[in-house]
């Protein structure tokens, strides 16, 4: 009956039973030890969902918003105790009391939306133990109470389910009277390390482990090598067991022993991998032995994991590969996977860069040879090849101005253990010719930097007419040409722009600021800091300003609702004043935006909605970013002529030079990027285009799914009218998917086998959290805490707490007391705008957004690279 389903037996579909029922089914029909019960479904319980919705308190919830959900979930679940049983539901019953063996039970919910690979509602749903026969009702009633839960409701809406639309389904299985009970997961949840399977383990039953109860016997084990790398006793303050009276009772005197036997932990191993194999992802159990017998009580997927590409994963037991993840700093600065359509632009991109300077390799690049890879939605640098011929150090070395965090990582790594044993093809007497090849190809280049360095100023000249002929001609690009004939024609164009003329200037500015401070004498501190902010044309400073004169024009009634303000900004319903300023910032910035090296980001100019949100807050803070950034120049010019007095006459000669470098050059930093970024948005608008002639042929369901076709299926799509481009689409797209519901933070560095490797534990006080001093200064505030740029407001005077920013963050930080993130360097974007606005920062710190969380109180001194966390008698 399909109100019914007792397992051992046929297999049912998630919508009938839920999925950790579908899941112990499943487990049960591989021959995996579960204990045998029957699942009420969703069937069995869809008259008493028919019962609430004629309630009162039900209708207030309906009507209520999510704010108010505590109270009208608690008002429905009080309904439920007087909910009928019906003349079916009561037949039911007795089939189920028929069907069951034992007199105590398990009984737990099992909703269709819980255990899946997408969400897990872990400790949402009721779980009850040692019910007996005649406590069946009550216990059933629990479960399907549970299902209305606030918690429950506010996780189904974060997860894309419909919060209103209630289903369960309950288990009753046979209670397993267990000696030793726990958890373990088949990844290790820490390290993501994919060979390592973890257990948690305490006496009696597991409820005290799954709750938090105690604190239990860890265990680590490779799982492949069936080798037990750590045994650590837990205090296990306490036990749960089965009584005959009162259901369970808690032991207060356990043995304080490890609860598991090495056999039993390879057992367990064994057990979790079949469940992984089995279920094709990574997996966490709950597990009991029972007179020395393993039984299975659960099993449901890992929803939080950093996943590799085939290509880049080695198999168990092979000698690892290390990565970097390249995507988090060096001027790219994206915490998102990466569209099909943006990572196969940007490894057409690069392949434009390295022929151009290289010219066509004389040999295969095999999987091993290479030095970096775009797959899996993420650039990545191979490690192990450079570790042939770069120590840990160096490399450490070289990440030092772009991300703090990085460079402490690798400063951490075992050469040994990832040194690759082959040496790569590239890695032959072909170099020698190489790179004379590429300093011949890049002579431009040189020139520019010899010139610029000679003659800074008239070299600047040149660069700024440079710059507007570069972007007068990315303006008139031909609006019939396809995505491969701009890519064809003009790729080269943009290249040597870049590097031929925008990074010689980019470098001399660079070059000059790392002089000066060599140049400067200890007695000049107080200018030190001074010269390091206060340049001039920073395009990412100019934005973030750009944008604060549209919200200073904007009367307070346009700033309240972002979605109207969008909307008044498309039809062109506000002021005219307004208007021009938002025309003006378009035309210098409508091609950037958050995560805007990714092709299939939408820019400003694309959705108007990504500036309202940032305008709406923007009004409120009286913060004027460009009377700072002036107050800042001002500042940095005196300070040059204060430090020049400061030195003898021929350190004076070359700090003079040094900072007529600096005055022409360093607010460049920004400007290769946003040249490159203007082809970029063209080539986006092709593409665009592309899905929407396509999707008029039929051949697409949205003008936007073209993010999701590479650029070889855009082209074969145009060339091929049979081609299935929907299917193509909906591929890449579930993988990008999948990607963005698992991973919410890419890690810096990753092996082969998915082990996020971290920095050596530094030394912190109790309620500080230390990572690299980025812009000094000293403010307090409550933590605001953002994955993405458009989560949610930042307020006048917050910390704002990220992973990492790229420029489309920077309106943000106008409101922003001061700036913490966990991927940067003095380099990197967020860094270089936190000081022209004068804002502290500190960059750095390992597991940052776990840390803190939204509202705490915090202290950051960005001179010393620390944050502290206030405590609440000091908070005023």
């Amino acid at each position: 009956m399909d109100a019914l389903r007792v397992f051992p037996g046929p297999l049912a579909p998630v919508e009938l039973v839920g999925g950790k029922a579908a899941s112990l089914m499943r487990m049960l029909e591989a021959g995996l030890p579960v204990p045998p019960g029957a699942t009420l479904t969703t069937a069995f319980f869809e008259p008493w969902f028919a019962q609430l919705r004629e309630t009162s308190a039900w209708r207030a919830l309906a009507a209520g918003e999510p704010e108010s959900w505590t109270s009208a979930c608690a008002a429905v679940k009080a309904e439920v105790p007087a909910l009928e049983l019906d003349a079916r539901q009561r037949e039911v019953l007795d089939a189920l009391d028929s069907a069951l063996v034992g007199e105590r039970f398990a009984v737990r919910s099992s909703s269709p939306q819980e255990d899946l690979a997408s969400a897990s509602f872990a400790g949402g749903y009721e779980t009850c133990l040692g019910v007996t026969r005649a406590g069946l009702e009550a216990a059933l009633r629990r479960c399907f109470a549970s299902s209305l839960d606030a918690r429950v409701l506010h996780y189904k809406r974060a997860h894309g389910f419909d919060p209103l639309a209630p289903s369960v389904a309950v288990i009753v299985q046979v209670q397993v009277a267990s000696e030793v009970a726990g958890v373990g997961f088949s990844i290790d949840p820490l390290t993501n390390d994919y060979d390592h399977a973890v257990f948690d383990a305490a006496w009696g039953l597991g409820e005290v482990v799954v709750s938090g109860a105690v604190s239990p016997d860890h265990f680590v084990v490779d799982k492949h090598a069936r080798t037990i790398l750590e045994r650590r006793l837990g205090t296990k303050q306490r036990a749960l067991r089965l009584d005959p009276e009162s259901g369970t009772r808690a032991d207060e005197q356990p043995r304080q022993e490890l609860c598991l036997s090495d056999a039993q932990l390879l057992e367990l191993a064994d057990a979790i991998g079949r469940i992984e194999a089995l279920f094709g992802f990574p997996v966490d159990i709950e597990w009991a032995y029972a007179e020395g017998e393993l039984r299975l009580l659960q099993a449901r997927a890992i929803t939080a994991w950093v996943p590799l590409p085939e290509s880049m994963a080695t198999a168990p037991g092979e000698r690892r590969r290390l990565y970097m993840d390249i995507g988090l700093s060096g001027g790219l600065t994206i915490n998102a996977p990466i569209t099909a359509l943006g990572e196969s632009w940007m490894a057409a991109f690069t392949g434009w860069l390295v022929r151009t300077y290289l010219g066509e390799l004389p040999m295969t690049i095999g999987p091993e040879d290479r030095l970096w890879m775009l797959e899996g939605g993420r650039m990545y640098q191979d490690l192990s090849n450079l570790l042939r011929v770069m120590s840990p150090a160096q490399l450490a070395k070289g990440q030092e101005q772009a991300d703090g965090l990085s460079a402490a990582i690798l400063a951490n790594v075992e050469r040994d253990r990832y040194r690759a044993r082959r040496r790569p093809s590239w890695m032959s007497p072909w170099l020698l010719f190489a790179y004379p090849r590429a300093v011949w190809r890049m002579r431009r280049a040189l020139a520019w930097a010899a010139r610029a360095a000679w003659a800074p100023e008239a070299a600047r000249q040149r660069f700024d007419a440079e710059i507007a002929a570069f972007e007068a001609e990315m303006r008139a690009l031909p609006e019939d040409a396809s995505v491969a004939e701009l890519i064809e024609g003009w790729s080269l164009r943009v290249i040597r722009h870049v590097i031929e003329v925008t990074m010689p200037g980019m470098a001399i500015g660079l070059g000059g600021l790392g002089l000066v401070e060599r140049l400067l004498p200890a007695k000049a501190q107080a200018q030190r800091e001074a010269l390091t902010r206060g340049f001039e044309g920073n395009v990412v400073v100019e934005m973030g300003a750009a944008l604060f004169r549209v919200a200073n024009l904007l009367e307070p009634e346009a700033r309240a609702d972002p979605e109207a303000l969008a909307d008044a900004l498309e039809r062109r319903a506000l002021p005219e004043p307004a208007l021009a300023a938002w025309d003006d910032f378009l035309a210098r910035f409508g091609w950037r935006g958050p995560d805007e090296v990714d092709l299939g980001s939408p820019r400003y100019a694309d959705a108007p909605i990504i500036a309202a949100r940032q305008l709406c807050t923007m009004g409120a803070s009286g913060f004027d970013p460009q009377a700072v950034h002036e107050r800042s120049v001002a500042r940095r010019r005196a300070a040059a002529a204060e430090a020049l007095a400061c030195v003898g006459p021929l350190r004076r000669r070359l700090l003079r030079r040094a900072l007529r470098w600096v005055e022409c050059f360093a607010g460049v930093r920004d400007t290769p990027k946003h040249e490159y970024l203007l082809f970029f948005a063209a080539l986006r608008r092709r593409a665009r285009a592309e899905g929407q002639r396509f999707v008029g042929a039929g051949r697409l369901d949205d003008a936007e799914d073209f993010v999701h076709l590479r650029l070889e299926q855009l082209e074969a799509g145009r060339e091929d009218p049979s081609l299935d481009l929907r299917a193509l689409a909906a591929n890449n797209a579930a993988a990008h998917a999948r990607l963005r519901r698992l991973v919410k933070r890419f890690p810096a560095v990753i092996d082969s086998r998915g082990r996020i490797l971290g920095p050596a534990p530094s030394e912190e006080r109790p309620g500080e959290l230390r990572g690299h001093p980025i812009s000094a200064g000293v403010a307090r505030g409550r933590v605001k805490v953002l994955e993405r740029a458009d989560a949610k407001p930042v307020l006048p005077g917050e910390v704002l707490v990220a992973h990492t920013t790229d420029p489309g963050w920077t309106p943000l930080f106008v409101n922003a007391g001061a700036i913490v993130l966990e991927v940067g360097g003095v380099l990197q974007h967020g860094a270089v705008v936190a000081r022209e606005y004068g804002k502290p920062c500190v960059a750095g710190i390992p597991g940052l957004l776990e840390r803190l969380e939204d509202g705490q109180l915090v202290e950051v001194d960005g001179g010393a690279g620390v944050v502290r966390i206030v405590p609440d008698d000091e908070a005023v």
